[in-house]
């Protein structure tokens, strides 16, 4: 059995009746054609597989259908694929299929193949070299401009050492091993007397291995691998680009379809909106516009999407552009996927290109953020992708290694790009782009200036409201730090989230009559210390003293007690409070234990105050309360 290394996947491709099929079995002695239906008609309507062993390795070849009613069988079979055999007859020429396969297999990326003229035994030496010509002059420009060109005739078995000796000289593409999970399109379904359900698929990305647990996607059932086969041979394990059969334990032929995808459990998630970089066929008969509904074909999926152009109000023919595909039900793709979109009606072929983010968010059009990452994406550029990727975030940091995972990059090229752009990390793996960060830092700055000179009585700005004031969304890390740049720069001051200018005094807008009232109920709740007056006798119903005593509560001088009774408005002055700290904690330093009757002697005070001030220490972090025992909370 081949390794992964020395082992290529070639979709045979060409215009229906031009000798595909008479080709492999020619070659390899398989018959692709497995169906009586296609045995007796002479035309292939599934997908045929068939391989052949080179001087270099294995080659796995997939017959796929060259009748306009197939298309959508032909695209299964062509994405994932290394190379391409260009199949054309010398005695019919490139004909309609062979251009629309020829396009399909251009627009899944494929770099790669070779060209095979067939039935060269109907035609004589003067009009093979005229149909040499028409080949090569339509593939001018393209990837197969200059590839190998054999002769064949399978009748007579005709050029097939030297095809084969072509085959052997394709060039491997490079398929690196995933360490993140495994992907395997199903492409076909079926039932074994003593086995039971057995898919089979092109393996995409990761190592598919014996015994491990897989998940069925889009529904999400999970089965466990019984046997692996490559070739009709047991193996152990299946690597990318190996076209492979998995044979399902405690699964039914019926509970799995063509289309459906296996993959390692949480590696892949369905997905209704997916971002793209389409690029449009030059020959197109007609622009696609905004709003469009087209068929979507990827993997072995097809289905139907709705576009939304993000950059233009029309892509024309021949044109590339970034659009959201929004689909009926949940699709599961994975970034850097090629894809075909048809018409639906007419069903004809009008571009394709690859995925750039799978599962994304709902974007408004023409957003220069998101277009501007998308661009990055298509353009392959990391630390533009990265950089991107972070302004569009604005004002809400993001996980590192999410971020990584979202964009598909390695780590070393993640760490790179990230220190490139000059990212802040603003918490644990959390990173914020620089100029947002920036921006932020100013934005709080200016919004404590404004709430002072809005509101010149109160203590300062909460920090739970800055989101809604500056009216964008900010994560807790981002603005935690943004908060502790401005205090590290004394800028701010920080009391119990409340936010307010270095030097700020809320108590010196007051009037000469309003300090004196200040000064005296200060001092009424300083004296009374831990028996505080009820506050209906403080206030005595004056409108100026409620206002003075809600700006003291406001600024922290006193304190309003958290009690489980919600009646009851204790307030105690701030100096008592920290008072009442420091003596629990010489008497009972931590893990000391005390009960209520404890701090009653401690304190020399009644039940009446001891029970809610307790209470409030409770609620406040400073006790920790286990039934009717507590103790400081440890710091």
């Amino acid at each position: 059995m081949s390794s992964p290394a020395n082992q290529v996947t070639l979709g045979v491709i060409g215009h229906v009746d031009h000798g595909k099929t008479a080709l492999v079995r020619a070659l390899t002695g398989i018959e692709t054609d497995r169906l009586r239906e296609e045995q007796e008609r002479g035309l292939s309507i599934v997908l045929g597989f068939s391989y052949l062993e080179s001087s270099r390795g294995m080659v796995d070849l997939i017959d796929v259908p060259g009748h306009e009613d197939f298309i959508r069988t032909m695209i299964s079979g062509a994405t994932g694929i290394d190379g391409v055999v260009l199949v054309v007859a010398a005695n019919e020429g490139v004909m309609p299929q062979t251009r629309e396969h020829f396009d399909i297999a251009d627009l899944l990326g494929v770099e790669r193949g070779l060209i095979v003229l067939t039935k060269t035994d109907l035609v004589d030496a003067d009009e093979l070299a005229l149909a040499e010509e028409d080949v090569r002059d339509y593939l001018k420009g393209s990837f197969l401009e200059g590839a190998p060109m054999v002769h064949t005739s399978a009748l007579r078995g005709e050029g097939m050492v030297d095809l084969r000796e072509a085959l052997a000289g394709i060039p491997v593409r490079a398929r690196p091993v995933s360490d993140g999970g495994f992907y395997l399109p199903v492409d076909r379904v079926f039932g074994m007397r003593g086995f039971g359900v057995v898919v089979t698929g092109t393996l995409r990305d990761g190592k598919l291995r014996n015994d491990q647990t897989v998940e069925i996607l889009p529904g999400g059932e999970p089965a466990g691998i019984r046997g692996l086969q490559i070739h009709n041979r047991h193996v152990d394990a299946a690597f990318p680009g190996q076209r492979v059969a998995v044979n399902l334990r405690h699964r039914k032929q019926g509970s799995l379809s063509r289309g459906d995808v296996l993959a390692a459990p949480g590696y892949l998630q369905p997905a209704r909106r997916i971002d793209v970089d389409l690029r449009m066929l030059r020959h197109a008969a007609e622009p696609l516009r905004n709003g469009a509904t087209v068929r979507v074909l990827f993997g072995t999926t097809e289905e139907i999407a709705k576009v939304r152009l993000l950059g233009t109000n029309a892509l024309e023919p021949g044109e590339s552009g970034l659009i959201q595909l929004r689909f009926r039900r949940g699709v599961v793709a994975q970034k850097g996927e090629r894809f075909i979109v048809r018409g639906l009606t007419p069903v004809v072929t009008l571009g394709g290109g690859s995925m750039l983010d799978v599962g994304a968010p709902r974007h408004r059009r023409f957003d220069a953020a998101v277009v501007t990452r998308l661009r990055s994406a298509a353009a392959g550029d990391t630390v533009a992708l990265v950089r991107a990727s972070l302004q569009e975030a604005g004002f809400e940091s993001v996980d590192h290694e999410e971020l990584r995972q979202k964009l598909g990059i390695a780590g070393a090229d993640m760490e790179a790009a990230v220190r490139s752009v000059g990212a802040i990390e603003v918490a644990d793996g959390r990173l914020m782009d620089a100029t947002a960060h920036g921006r932020l830092v100013d934005d709080i700055r200016a919004a404590v200036e404004r709430f002072h000179r809005q509101y010149p009585r109160r203590q300062g700005l909460a920090m739970a409201g800055i989101p809604t004031l500056l009216k964008v969304d900010i994560d807790e890390a981002a603005l935690q730090h943004a908060v502790n740049e401005l205090q590290s720069r004394g800028e701010l001051r920080n009391d119990a989230s409340i936010l307010s200018q270095t030097g700020f005094d809320p108590l010196a807008s007051l009037s000469a009559d309003e300090r004196r009232v200040a000064k005296e109920i200060e001092e009424s709740f300083q004296t009374c210390g831990l028996m505080p007056p009820p506050v209906e006798s403080v206030l005595r119903g004056d409108r100026v003293r409620t206002g003075v005593l809600r700006l003291l509560t406001d600024t922290g001088a006193l304190v309003r007690l958290k009690t489980y009774d919600r009646h009851r408005h204790l307030v105690m002055h701030r100096d008592v409070l920290h008072d009442v700290q420091q003596r629990l904690a010489e008497r009972f330093p931590y893990p000391g234990e005390f009960t209520v009757a404890d701090v009653r002697d401690l304190l020399g005070t009644t039940r009446k105050y001891i029970v809610p001030l307790m209470e409030h220490l409770d609620a406040s972090g400073i006790t920790i309360r286990t039934g009717n025992i507590r103790r400081l909370r440890d710091h």
